[in-house]
């Protein structure tokens, strides 16, 4: 089976809609219960054994480097890419292109789910796809915009529509990141500012080489100070835990 053993993790954008905290700090270091949201989104990785994690920052990326700057006694092996503040998300990923391994998890800086390894992988050596991304299904109407959705799934897991705007007829899951990527699959000959959601994951929907794994399983995210604030609250009562650093 493929194996996955490197997390690439977006965290290097301005985070506008969290400020005035992100005047300060960069988004994925929120503090959530005193400890920086990124201490248990790589908890979250150690536990399905990743053992490599790619950051991929700009805006502030200094908070980052220093907080990540050793190994966790050898658990974990942290690298950076270190791009502009107005990168898009496609730019990131190119520009670290060199540092990639040949089948990665990607994952939002603003994200959290447990995460589902197993049958993710399954699902992505079956159909043999270019990416998966991970779909939350949103019966309940929980997603980050309510009952707005923003992907469509076909009965057969791939992705028929990708839509940032969330207005199409027939989306049925919202877009949660953690996708499983195909190194070989991107362009690094490519020099535009390029969204990865909006540029690159329409092409591989053409070519249907996109597919979803749908999950029921609620997922977290710290775009506002209130879904900060929901998060912390799901930390408490759930007692979810996070590495343990002596850095600050």
């Amino acid at each position: 089976m493929t194996s996955i053993r490197q997390a690439v993790i977006f965290a290097g954008g301005r985070g506008v809609r969290l400020r005035p905290l992100t005047d300060t700090i960069p988004k994925p270091m929120a503090p959530v219960n005193g400890s920086p949201f990124l201490d248990y989104l790589i908890d979250s990785l150690i536990r399905v054994d990743i053992k490599k994690v790619l950051f991929l920052v700009g805006y502030k990326s200094e908070a980052i480097i220093k907080r990540y700057k050793d190994s966790l006694g050898g658990m974990v092996q942290f690298e950076y890419s270190i791009g502009l503040t107005e990168d898009n998300t496609g730019r990131r990923l190119l520009n670290a292109y060199n540092l990639l391994e040949d089948h990665f998890i990607l994952l939002y800086g603003d994200n959290y789910w447990p995460i589902q390894l197993d049958p993710m992988v399954s699902l992505y050596k079956k159909t043999e796809a270019a990416v998966l991304t991970t779909v939350f299904s949103n019966k309940d109407g929980a997603g980050e915009y309510g009952w707005e959705n923003n992907v469509e799934v076909g009965n057969d897991s791939y992705v028929k529509r990708y839509d940032k705007t969330r207005k199409s007829f027939g989306l049925n899951g919202i877009d949660i990141g953690y996708f499983l990527v195909s190194k070989k699959a991107l362009n690094p000959s490519l020099k535009e500012n390029l969204s990865f959601e909006s540029d690159i994951l329409p092409e591989f929907i053409v070519r249907k080489q996109l597919v979803a794994y749908v999950t029921d399983i609620q997922y977290y995210f710290i775009t506002t100070l209130e879904s900060l604030r929901k998060f912390e609250a799901f930390v408490r009562k759930n007692k979810v835990e996070h590495i343990a650093l002596n850095n600050t």
